[in-house]
């Protein structure tokens, strides 16, 4: 339950071994750089390193990246990790020519984008001609004469008998394309002189023009009719088809650089974050100045690795100031680290606040025990995260999430079997209690642990105050509480005189001490008010119950799912079938919400009626 100590460094060195010793920092992970107050040291902030270039050599490989995952082979050979190099040989990933890699990857995104935005308007020309297949006047006669217009256009079917009539009283001849419920396709010939009395009464009949682009125009050669350009639309669309097909077995080749890419664009990135934070530093034309953070631990593996640069080095350390906001560095035994994932979720400690992780850690592993508590779904998740742990390797805040998956597997198999069962079916010889024939006392365990958090909570909240020097505080509103709440439940169970009493004391201890007012009135009744935070005591207990809620849900649904199966198997020749996908399926669906709903509503508990009582968030992660 500690934060780990930090003090800040100084450095000031030589401007010749800037570069290399911002690498050196980089690898050794040890600093958290701050900007230098340049003014106060009359010092000039300049970045000599130019990373536009860089940051776009960083854009493309990214889009590379993401271009290769695309065309490489979509089935993968089981699970692999990231492959992963030693400081010593990383950079042996920039000695290849990854520039001209990436030169062919666009070269051929270019070509593929070129080939498809060619088929996609070639597919548009298809569509709009197929209407027109039938059509058998060659579309070179479509061009206006000296004395007469064409045209080509549909109009509503219901409009059809009215268009017939008129056409007939007008200069205007016609034959039908095609025809359906909506819709009759047409191509009609009028007489220049009567344009506008014609076009007038199309537009009130709703026809619509349709025109033929100069694309398709120009595929017309001859006597060519709408069938012909038809046929050598398709012929280009199946020849650039096969282009695609071809560039895509070039896409898997390019596909197998994608490894050396990813190290390369890892490499790079971690140029661009130390060119960063060098834009940090103060300089004069020969020096440089450094400041940030440090891990008190860490103090002699960065004074070993100065030793090199005694010559042209000097360094300081010194305790924060006062005014000074260090940076958070959690810090917990190898049992407890996995739980700082909660902590980190909600927030890391203010400076002279305490870590939470440990003090949450039993009663988080408890409340998802309880409100799963399948044993068999415990199994099935720590196998399965075992699995991944031991074979994939992954790294960083994976790594951790799934190391607490597992110890929160182990909670489920433990109290699953002792209040719970294995896939519906509980083990009764075990069962220490049955939340659906017993729901009371699993109701009553659910508020004695609520109970125990919320005033554990408090008592945390009383040491906070006393290392703040609160000592009034402390001792008279928080171990008031801490003194009421227990003997009010007391009292209330066993109607015990003695508990009545020390509960008097406690509230005493509250109503006098619970308001910062020096008016003795004032502190009386805003200290009388403070009791007021009873009800928001109970509340919080009360809140608990929903660990009743969840592990009953859990149980009843497994057994449904087990119901389901027993009545499927009864259907003749293929119930076992139905039996088993509803087994599984029905298992796998209550696994999954059940633990995704363990998870949350514990991890509520702790938020809100858990830290509301001593923790305070706010603190700068350590980078």
């Amino acid at each position: 339950m500690a934060v780990a100590p930090i003090e800040k460094v100084e450095v000031l060195a030589h401007a010749g071994i800037k570069r290399e010793f911002l690498t050196s920092l980089q690898e050794q992970g040890l600093i958290h750089i701050t900007e230098t107050d340049i003014d106060e040291f009359g010092l000039n902030k300049r970045r000599e390193e130019e990373i536009s270039d860089l940051e776009h050599t960083l854009y493309r490989l990214n889009h590379a990246l993401e271009l290769l995952a695309a065309w490489g082979p979509k089935k993968q050979k089981g699970l692999k990790s990231k492959p992963r190099l030693d400081s010593s040989n990383r950079y042996q990933a920039l000695i290849g020519d990854y520039r001209a890699e990436l030169d062919d990857i666009e070269e051929h995104e270019s070509h593929l984008n070129d080939l498809n935005s060619e088929i996609k308007f070639l597919e548009r020309e298809r569509s709009f001609l197929q209407p027109f297949i039938d059509f058998d006047v060659p579309l070179k006669y479509l061009e206006d004469t000296e004395w007469t217009k064409t045209a080509v256009g549909v109009i509503p079917t219901p409009n059809y008998v009215e268009f017939k009539k008129r056409a007939e009283d007008d200069l205007l001849c016609f034959c039908i394309i095609g025809q359906d419920k909506r819709q009759t396709d047409l191509f009609i010939i009028y007489h220049k002189a009567e344009v506008e009395t014609i076009e007038r009464w199309l537009k009130e009949l709703d026809f619509n023009f349709l025109y033929f682009t100069e694309p398709i125009l120009n595929r017309a050669k001859d006597r060519h009719q709408v069938k012909d350009v038809l046929g050598s639309l398709e012929k280009e669309i199946e020849d650039n088809k096969k282009k695609v097909s071809s560039l895509s077995k070039k896409g898997e080749e390019l596909a197998q650089h994608k490894d050396e890419l990813m190290c390369v664009y890892d490499v790079l990135f971690n140029e661009r974050t130390k060119l960063l934070s060098s834009s940090h530093l103060g300089e004069t034309d020969r020096t440089f100045f450094l400041e940030g953070w440090i891990k008190a631990a860490d103090k002699t593996k960065l004074i070993k690795k100065l030793a090199s640069y005694e010559e042209l080095i000097e360094y300081y350390f010194r305790p924060p100031l006062p005014d000074e906001t260090p940076p958070v560095i959690l810090e917990n035994k190898k049992l407890w680290k996995p739980f700082e994932i909660i902590t980190k979720l909600y927030g890391l400690p203010q400076q002279g606040s305490m870590d939470p992780t440990v003090a949450l850690a039993p009663f988080f592993f408890i409340f998802v025990g309880l409100t799963v508590s399948e044993a068999g779904y415990g199994l099935l998740v720590g196998l399965l995260c075992l699995f991944i742990l031991k074979f994939v390797k992954p790294r960083g805040g994976i790594k951790s999430f799934l190391t607490l998956m597992m110890f929160l597997s182990v909670a489920v198999v433990i109290l699953g079997t002792l209040v719970g069962g294995w896939f519906g079916f509980p083990i009764r010889s075990l069962l220490v209690l049955d939340p659906l024939q017993d729901p009371v006392s699993f109701l009553i365990l659910s508020l004695v642990l609520g109970f125990i958090q919320v005033w554990f909570g408090t008592m945390l909240k009383m040491i906070s105050d006393i290392k703040q020097k609160q000592y009034l505080k402390a001792f008279f509103v928080d171990g008031g509480w801490l003194l009421l709440l227990p003997s009010l439940v007391l009292y209330g169970v066993a109607k015990i005189p003695a508990a009545g009493i020390l509960a008097l004391v406690g509230a005493a201890g509250i109503v006098f001490f619970g308001a910062p007012s020096r008016n003795p009135l004032a502190r009386f009744f805003g200290g009388l008010y403070s009791l007021y935070d009873i009800s928001r005591y109970l509340a919080d207990v009360l809140s608990y119950s929903r660990l009743l809620a969840l592990g009953l849900a859990t149980s009843v649904i497994a057994m449904v799912v087990n119901t389901l199966c027993q009545t499927a198997i009864k259907i003749p020749w293929i119930g076992w079938l139905f039996a088993a996908l509803i087994f599984v399926g029905g298992h796998l669906f209550n696994l999954g919400i059940s633990f995704l709903g363990g998870f949350v509503h514990s991890m509520r508990l702790q938020f809100v009626e858990f830290f509301s009582k001593f923790f305070e968030s706010g603190g700068q992660p350590f980078e």
